[in-house]
This record gives structure tokens, C-alpha cells and sequence, in this order.
């Protein structure tokens, strides 16, 4: 591709204010024209950056000056927002999760499949930025080199997402299933998800409970216990909630020969001298214990945001016609594993995966039709968002 890659940012949030920032000071690319539907929100940042504003998406997406778009809306509009820009053969990179529930992620797909055939060259990329974590490197290396031996059960605690229920009133869309589709699973946890589906790959029944608005004056999950169980014994375990403080990131992962526990950004390995599972039946020790040494494994991460890293591997992938470090596809396993955990636990039973696409798209719509919730009537304009505090 000759000169620079020219980007339209579609969504004003707190994202997609922090793309443009972000993308302001990188090479290679120039953001050209931002949506919204807020107008003030489209004059105020469409002078601030000198760049061309828009209220309308088909007449942004029309407008004959786009490479790719990046699409940070509420999650049900990624759907249409990022099909439209596909059929117009403009790339597009799409904020976690690549849609409210499966069956539009899987129509997104099909419309994306569609165009590559007859543009080979199309990139349609997910913004998963956990991934390009060196902890998270580290321990994908530390399974695959087989350190580990058979993988017997994982555990995570990941109840580091705390929120306040200003977080909450800040949006009209936050905390509604109308609006965002679903609560800690869907929008804080899509990235930790993602990480199980990258780490384990996809389960085989995923049995939970949840609890809708338990801490919080709103309607979706805030609270998850799931169990997920694999082929080969597997059974990992995930904790996921927006209401404790302080909260706990800790995955534990159990293997033949050790284990390996990453928590505050830390990885310890207990390294066996020889595998439990054969020592179970070759010790002649009843009370016999397998020896282990412990090292902790350096992964420093380094000042380099992983959304930065994300938008500049999105860049390459258009300019030099390659596989985006993330494609878009690869956000239907978490979000198998999302709508899982949500249906088993509105139906109360164990669910076999792959789940049913269509039953859950469903019961997302009897979901919204019964709902009466209300959103609390405050004034946004006096919370603080600072979404950068985030990723701390």
C-alpha cells in the first residue's frame, strides 16, 4: 500500500478517544474522519484534531478517503457498523467482543469471508491486547514446551474489575442487556476469556451460576462461579466479578509435573522432579510426596501499551496484505464460552459446547422484551472517566 494507511474511528467513547490519541502519534497512518452520534462530541474532537466529523455512517463510509476503520461503539453496533465497512471492502479492526452474542459475531464472518474471496487482501482484526502480554507469552510457551506434562485443572480468580455504580450511570447503554448485552462476562472479562479459549483452547460443557445485579442497580451479571470441562480431564474453574475490592487476578494452572501460579503480574513455577501421575503408582511410600524446586519466570511487559501494539500490528497486517496478529474470527471462542456461561445459568444445567447460537440470541431478545429496569436518573456530566485508570 503507498503513503500513509487513512483510518475513520467509529465511536467516541472512552476507547475510541483513546485510538485517536494513540493513533495520532504513530507512523504510517493518518486518522481521516470520526462518528458519533453525539454532535457536540463530533465538533468539539473533529477541531481538536482537524479532521473531518461525522453524525452519519454510511455518508463517513461513503466519503471515498478510507483505508480501515476502527469500530469502538457500544457492542451491538459493531455488528452492522463493521459488515457495512467489509461490503465496501474497507478493513476494520473491531473492539473486544467482536459482538454482543454469537450468531452476529457469526454473521459479521460470513459477510467478511464473502468479501476476501473476491478482495484477498481484506484484514478484519479483533482488539484482544492481552495477547501480546509477555506474562501471557510466557505461560502459552511454558504449556506448549510441555514444562508442565499433562494439564490436570486450572483455576482463575479474576475479580480485578472492579466498578463503582458511576461506571455505570456514565452510559446510557452500561449494565442493560438492551444495551450492552451482558454485564463482567461480556465487557470486562472478554479479554480473560479470550486468554482460556488461547491458553486451553475450547471446552466440551461449561456448567454456572451467576447473579444479575447483585452488588450493583443493574440488570446484567456481576457476579460469575463457572466450571468448564475439557477432553482429556481438564476442569478448569473461573471466578469473574465488578464488585470486590480489593480484587484478585490469580490463574493457577495444575499439571503432571507442577504447577504454575501468575498473579500482580507475577509468574512462580513449582517444578517437580518427576510426574505425579506416574508417582501415584510407582511410590511405595504411603504418605509419600513428589519433590519440587520453585523459580519465578521473568516477563516484563515494558511501557508499551498492548493497545498500541494491537493498532500497529493492525496497521502492518493492511499494509503488507498479512494475517492480523488477531483475527476477528478467532472472538467467536470467547464468546462461546461467554454466552455459555450466561445460558447456563439462566437455564440452570450443564450446556454442551459448541452451545446453540441461535437459542441464545434467543433468549437475549425474551431477555430485553421482559425487561422493567430502569436506569438511575443522574447527571453524567459530573462523573470522572478516566479509562486509562482501567488498565492500571
Amino acid at each position: 500500500m503507498q503513503g500513509d494507511i487513512q483510518i475513520g474511528i467509529i465511536g467516541m467513547g472512552n476507547m475510541g478517544k483513546l485510538y485517536l490519541e494513540l493513533l495520532d502519534g504513530m507512523d504510517g497512518c493518518r486518522v481521516v474522519s470520526i462518528w458519533s452520534q453525539n454532535e457536540e462530541k463530533v465538533r468539539t474532537l473533529s477541531a481538536a484534531y482537524q479532521i473531518q466529523g461525522y453524525t452519519d455512517v454510511d455518508a463517513m463510509l461513503d466519503a471515498d478517503d478510507l483505508d480501515a476503520v476502527i469500530v469502538a461503539t457500544p457492542h451491538y453496533q459493531h455488528t452492522q457498523m463493521s459488515i457495512e465497512a467489509l461490503r465496501r471492502n474497507i478493513h476494520v479492526l473491531v473492539e473486544k467482543p467482536v459482538a454482543a452474542h454469537l450468531s452476529d459475531a457469526m454473521r459479521m464472518i460470513a459477510v467478511y469471508e464473502k468479501q476476501k474471496r473476491m478482495n484477498p487482501g481484506l484484514v478484519f482484526a479483533a482488539i484482544y491486547q492481552l495477547r501480546t502480554a509477555s506474562r501471557w507469552k510466557t505461560i502459552k510457551q511454558t504449556i506448549q514446551e510441555g514444562k508442565l506434562g499433562k494439564i490436570m485443572r486450572f483455576s482463575w480468580i479474576n475479580t480485578n474489575w472492579f466498578r463503582p455504580q458511576a461506571y455505570f450511570n456514565v452510559g446510557n447503554w452500561r449494565g442493560t442487556w438492551q444495551g450492552e448485552g451482558g454485564g463482567v462476562l461480556l465487557n470486562q472479562c472478554a479479554h480473560n476469556i479470550d486468554l482460556m479459549w488461547w491458553l486451553f483452547g475450547r471446552p466440551e460443557a461449561i456448567t454456572a451460576t451467576a447473579a444479575f445485579g447483585k452488588y450493583h442497580d443493574i440488570e446484567v451479571e456481576d457476579e460469575v462461579h463457572a466450571i468448564l470441562e475439557y477432553s482429556g480431564g481438564l476442569v478448569g474453574t473461573f471466578v469473574a466479578s465488578t464488585s470486590e475490592s480489593p480484587g484478585t487476578d490469580r490463574l493457577e494452572i495444575v499439571g503432571e509435573y507442577g504447577k504454575l501460579v501468575c498473579e500482580d503480574k507475577k509468574i512462580r513455577l513449582y517444578q517437580n522432579t518427576e510426574s505425579a501421575l506416574e508417582y501415584i503408582y510407582s511410590s511405595k511410600e504411603a504418605f509419600g510426596k513428589v519433590q519440587h524446586h520453585i523459580s519465578e519466570i521473568e516477563a516484563d511487559d515494558g511501557a508499551e501499551s498492548g493497545h498500541r501494539l494491537i493498532l500497529s500490528d493492525f496497521l502492518h497486517a493492511v499494509a503488507e496484505r498479512k494475517s492480523p496478529l488477531v483475527p476477528a474470527e478467532e472472538g467467536l471462542h470467547s464468546l462461546m464460552m461467554i454466552n455459555g456461561m450466561v445460558l447456563s445459568a439462566l437455564q440452570g444445567c450443564k450446556l454442551h459446547v459448541p452451545i446453540d447460537a441461535e437459542q441464545y440470541e434467543q433468549s437475549l431478545r425474551r431477555l430485553i422484551e421482559k425487561s422493567t429496569y430502569r436506569k438511575p436518573d443522574v447527571d453524567g456530566s459530573l462523573i470522572d472517566v478516566d479509562v486509562k485508570a482501567s488498565f492500571h
